[in-house]
């Protein structure tokens, strides 16, 4: 190839590259920067993992889709797989933000602040897809009526949201003002992260309404040949630099995994800090999923012996030995231990507090070496007692073990850990559900990992065969007759 030639082509390459930079550039450009939370979906590498017979499962990706949307309306149907499967439209990054002052991320979508957006590649082949008929022209809008939600277009961008389709144009007027100013394109870090190609769903959550700076950032991805979920997030402070999410946290006290059993089905545990700021604590998790009057009474209550802890909460379960999975009571069913560390000066005190609420709900109990011992009619005994002087432990097995092996790989050198291995047949019995694999990790990082047991069919396609076999099947317009009472199944509760 002639130098000229060699050059002309590279230069085509950067063109193109750039051209693609800058439209993605634009997307989030009309996202402001005081954004609640801002979520990218690429919704071709995500229908992609839907294709099970790409992973060794039987279902095609359109095949995975019609399972999930098995409850939804034609209609509905119809937006719905259009939005995620047309070629009209820039599937590569479709953004979605929920505006500033909506509560939390997880309820911005439920109070009709959140703006879904994606660029339009062809506008008259998306709508005639969608099938929505004529817009209403609402200023510099073109509105479209969808089955409970509006489609909003202006110059090949378009934006789903809800509510009345004025006053929806009328709020994203706003937010497109404010972007025009301070875009999250501008926020350090944060833009990076959005930008980037990780998972097939990236979401940044910002802290502010924890009185703190900064941004979570949460990855989505589908991994194991396509047979695992995963969920990676990390924190982003104010210069867009990773700091550590455990700081209120301390590392987990393995010893403690001594009181676990090969046979346990799950184990938790998370290591807490003697000085922990408790309000910090609670205002950081509410940011992301906030309590209701009821939850926040109960925690108030609890709160006095949450700043007791100084060390390590274990939580452990599993079947017991003779499997009576079909009995109704809970501790003949399950063998299981909690322990938590305390202050050694406190020890004594929470003891008797616990046994005072044990005793207000009723359940009878007898003193014994220092300790309780609870039992009620069809109850195996659980015992109430301090070990290792600061340790409470409540319990209806032996606390000497041999431990579980899987469960301390995942707790070691972590502030928070959880392991859990469900076999099928136990899911079954005691829940009515499939088994499953899950373990979680909180270093200065988060990590998931969540896979069923008993196939090993791609994960979307196990996910779909469940929801279908839960949803009532009815024709869809008997599901359409009863909208108005029963909303049922629409785009917009997709993107909830």
């Amino acid at each position: 190839m002639k130098l000229k030639n060699l050059t002309a082509a590279l230069l085509l390459v950067m063109t193109f590259g750039f051209a693609g930079c800058s439209r993605e550039k634009q997307l989030l450009d009309t996202v402001p920067a005081d954004a609640a939370s801002v979520m990218v979906l690429d919704a071709e590498k995500f229908t992609g993992y839907m294709n099970g017979s790409a992973y060794g499962g039987s279902l095609s990706a359109d095949e995975v889709l019609d399972r999930f949307l098995l409850r939804a309306t034609d209609r509905s149907r119809n937006e719905l797989k259009t939005l995620l499967t047309s070629d009209a439209i820039d599937r590569n990054m479709m953004v979605g933000f929920s505006t500033k002052g909506t509560r939390t991320s997880v309820f911005a979508s439920m109070n009709g602040n959140f703006f879904y957006t994606f660029m339009i590649k062809d506008v008259e082949k998306f709508i005639t897809g969608l099938d929505v008929g004529s817009p209403t022209e609402i200023g510099d809008f073109a509105a479209y009526q969808l089955e409970g939600a509006v489609l909003l277009v202006k110059e090949r961008q378009g934006w789903i949201t809800w509510g009345d389709p004025a006053a929806a144009a009328s709020t994203l007027d706003t937010q497109l003002d404010v972007a025009s100013n301070t875009a999250i394109t501008s926020v350090k870090g944060v833009a990076e992260y959005l930008g980037d190609d990780d998972g097939f769903l990236r979401t940044a959550i910002s802290m502010a309404q924890t009185g703190e700076q900064g941004w979570v950032c949460v990855t989505a991805d589908i991994g194991d040949a396509g047979k695992e979920l995963e969920v990676n997030a990390c924190y982003l402070d104010p210069s867009g630099k990773k700091a550590k999410m455990d700081k209120y946290l301390e590392d987990i006290d393995t010893g403690m995994l001594s009181y676990t059993t090969p046979s346990d089905m799950i184990v938790m545990a998370i290591g807490i800090k003697h000085d922990t700021n408790w309000e910090g604590l609670i205002n950081y998790c509410q940011a992301i999923y906030p309590l209701d009057s009821q939850q926040r009474a109960a925690l108030a209550l609890a709160l006095p012996y949450l700043k007791r802890i100084d060390g390590t909460l274990l939580v452990a379960a599993g079947a017991t030995v003779d499997q009576r999975l079909s009995r109704p009571d809970f501790s003949n069913d399950v063998n299981f231990v909690v322990a938590v560390q305390v202050d050694k000066n406190q020890a004594k005190a929470t003891l008797k507090d616990f046994a005072g609420v044990a005793s207000l709900l009723g359940v009878p109990m007898i003193e014994k070496d220092g300790g309780y011992i609870l039992q009620a009619r069809g109850m195996a005994p659980v015992t109430l007692k301090i070990v290792n002087g600061s340790t409470i432990v409540l319990a209806n097995r032996g606390l000497e073990q041999l431990g579980n092996d899987a469960a301390l790989k995942v707790m070691s050198d972590n502030a928070f850990g959880l392991w859990a291995n469900i076999p099928d047949a136990a899911g079954e019995s005691i829940y009515g559900g499939r088994g499953f694999r899950l373990t979680m990790e909180l270093d200065d990082d988060f990590e998931t990992d969540f896979s069923f047991n008993g196939s090993d069919a791609p994960i979307l396609e196990q996910l779909s065969a469940i929801v279908a076999a839960d949803t009532d099947e009815r024709p869809a317009e008997t599901a359409a007759d009863d909208y108005s009472s029963t909303p049922g199944f629409t785009p917009i509760d997709t993107i909830r």
